[in-house]
């Protein structure tokens, strides 16, 4: 029978396998518990700081009023106008005739139709007035387009009109018997169109009647029949008109801050006009109104018109509102600041400490320093403790720390590096949802920072 080998140990095989399941067992509930409260985290947002603006501007629909005459006739008939809308005409000058056969306007159609051609310059005066449409043009006021067809409408009439001058002229002496013809009793601006507000004034508006929606014009045209004491056509004798807006109460109390004359831009245009102002008080809100000496004529055809009130702009970083802190900063006075011994020669202050066992030491430290003024520099707290004590140079001066003077400072939390960095800013303009802040701090354009300042503590690993 063969002997055993007393060189050989039995090992406890149940002991090795519980010790490596316990092992294994905490390493899981370790990583199970790590994921669980990475999960749990919320998550931290970063925003990338651009450049941007703000302004203040107030920006409303406006009515241009205007003294406006509307002349009529005694006769019915076919009209044919002479004049182009916005041509200014002298007093006598010939407006256009009321046919009460129709017989002028037989005689154009039956003309040669290489005569009744338009010019190169006709059609650059129609792509004119296309453009302009197309580049105020908003989906908020369709009704613009209805508007839009009428004055191409008239614009298209108004070259046809000139062949109709040129007929008349022709046979003035056969047409004599039927045709009226009317001039200016004064000089003025020819227009042709009526739309219920040529009575209306500033003290008359109502609130409803900027209401676009309801907005309706008729355009006088060329060809068409006029009953007697009809209107044939408008004109305002002089440049003088107004500029009415419908402003709330809010703006109104912002327009009276300002002093003097207030700047305005009308239709987008690059044209900035200034006038004297007055609020005119109203159920719901105010009447803004511009007296204006002149431009008149660049709008005559238009009764609503888009204005931009200039008050403030404002230039600089646009950081979202939730990414802004107030951090709580010494103020630590100039005479206890000194250039530092080394060769770096930054801004330092000596500070005593005690340890634990009550010793005391001397040491520089070097804080950072947000700001300075004729007294304090305003820096870093982070460094000190509130036992610590300043100590003057070449003094025997001392200035417990927990005696210094607080202040906040507003800021944000750079996350370029992966760790919330504090960096502080200058506000130029709050708004409702972004801040504009300025450019002489250390934030620059394309930074990183933390959306939300509430979620992270400074110095806190990011990712």
């Amino acid at each position: 029978m063969a002997k055993r080998n007393p060189k050989i140990v039995r090992m406890n095989k149940a002991f090795q396998i519980n010790s490596a399941l316990i092992i294994f067992g905490i390493i899981l509930i370790y990583v199970v518990v790590s994921a669980f409260l990475a999960l749990r985290k919320e998550p931290i947002t970063t925003y990338k700081v651009n450049a941007s603006n703000i302004n203040n501007n107030i920006i409303c629909d406006g009515i241009a009023l205007r003294q406006e005459k509307e002349m009529s006739t005694s006769k019915s008939g076919y009209v044919c106008y002479f004049v182009r809308e916005g041509d200014k005409i002298a007093k006598n000058a010939p407006v256009c005739t009321v046919d009460e056969t129709g017989d002028l306007i037989q005689s154009v159609n039956r003309m040669d139709p290489e005569d009744t051609k338009f010019s190169s310059a006709d059609y650059l005066e129609i792509r004119n007035t296309i453009d302009i449409f197309k580049t105020n043009y908003s989906d908020t006021y369709f009704s613009e387009v209805y508007n839009f067809r009428s004055s191409i409408e008239t614009k298209v009439l108004e070259m046809a009109n000139q062949l109709l001058m040129k007929e008349y002229s022709a046979n003035s002496a056969a047409a004599r018997t039927t045709v009226q013809n009317i001039v200016a009793t004064e000089s003025g601006i020819v227009t042709y169109y009526v739309d219920g507000f040529e009575s209306l004034t500033p003290e008359t508006l109502q609130e409803s009647d900027f209401d676009r929606g309801k907005y309706t014009r008729t355009v006088l045209k060329s060809g068409e029949i006029v009953e007697a004491g009809g209107t044939l056509y408008k004109l305002i004798p002089g440049e003088a008109w107004n500029i009415c807006c419908f402003i709330t109460t809010e703006q109104a109390n912002t327009l009276q801050e300002e002093e003097g004359r207030l700047y305005f831009t009308i239709n987008n245009s690059d044209t900035e006009m200034s006038a004297n102002y007055n609020l005119i008080r109203t159920d719901n809100g105010y009447i803004l109104q511009l007296p204006m000496e002149k431009y008149m004529i660049d709008y005559v055809n238009e009764r609503f018109i888009s204005v931009e009130i200039i008050l403030d702009r404002y230039e600089g970083l646009k950081v979202p509102n939730s990414a802004i802190l107030d951090k709580q900063i010494y103020k630590i006075p100039k005479a206890y600041m000194t250039a530092g011994g080394n060769e770096s020669g930054d801004t330092k202050v000596y500070v005593q400490s005690t340890d634990a066992e009550g010793n005391a030491t001397v040491q520089q430290v070097d804080p950072d320093i947000y700001q300075t003024d004729d007294d304090f520099y305003y820096v870093d707290p982070n460094p000190f403790s509130d036992s610590d004590i300043l100590i003057k140079p070449d003094s025997n001066e001392t200035l417990p720390v927990s005696t210094l003077e607080h202040t906040t400072l507003k800021g944000v939390y750079i996350a370029n590096k992966g760790v919330a960095d504090f960096s502080q800013i200058t506000v130029v303009r709050t708004g409702d949802e972004f801040t504009i802040v300025g450019t002489k701090n250390r934030l620059r354009e394309f930074d990183n920072i933390v959306m939300d300042a509430s979620q992270v503590v400074e110095n806190q690993v990011l990712y």
